[in-house]
């Protein structure tokens, strides 16, 4: 049976539809500075990451949606057609990753979780917003998707963390506020013996 595309289908107005409410708890989270790249993992229109372009323009916004990533491209963002379970880059490209509103998304999540972590340089951070599915908001949003065949898996914050391979991580995080989530995990500076 053929994937239906919702994401193509309504990459035009997604920002329309979808409002970012305030960033100022992710910017923190995030840690970004002038020198930082930073990644952007199922970023879509870039309506999350043009809020990071004010502190570094080193800004890549990645996605499978092409029409998605039109709209980021007119914001001026720097974008690239892919999955998050084949990242097209070389290890240790970015100082910071995001993954928002994107993870339970994912076809693969290992996969997924193994790629970001070979592209965060050491001293990098990741971070992972998603719908507390604790939360009863959160699993209204489960049971739309689920409704609209999206095929989307939601997790707890402690499932995205025990998946993970992060062998050399230096701190991990997790912060809920009401319906949503975030998964903070830093990798060390230096490598392991």
């Amino acid at each position: 049976m053929a994937k239906f595309d919702h994401f193509n289908l309504i990459g035009p107005i997604y920002d329309w539809i979808f409002h970012r409410r305030n960033p100022n708890r992710l910017l923190e989270m995030v840690g970004l500075a002038a020198h930082h790249t930073l990644l952007d993992i199922g970023g879509g229109t870039g309506r999350v990451s043009s809020r990071f372009r004010a502190i570094s323009p080193s800004i890549i916004v990645a996605d499978p949606a092409m029409k998605m990533l039109k709209e980021a491209r007119k914001k001026g963002l720097l974008s690239i057609i892919a999955n998050s379970e084949t990242l097209p880059f070389r290890e240790q490209s970015f100082d910071r990753i995001i993954m928002v509103d994107t993870f339970h998304h994912v076809a693969d999540h290992q996969l997924a979780l193994d790629e970001i972590w070979r592209t965060l340089k050491p001293g990098g951070r990741l971070v992972i917003e998603e719908p507390n599915i604790h939360n009863l908001f959160a699993k209204f949003i489960a049971w739309g998707e689920k409704i609209l065949f999206m095929r989307s898996k939601f997790f707890p914050p402690e499932a995205i963390v025990s998946m993970g391979a992060y062998k050399d991580a230096e701190n991990i995080r997790l912060v809920t506020k009401n319906s949503i989530f975030w998964v903070m995990i830093d990798k060390c500076n230096r490598a392991l013996e």
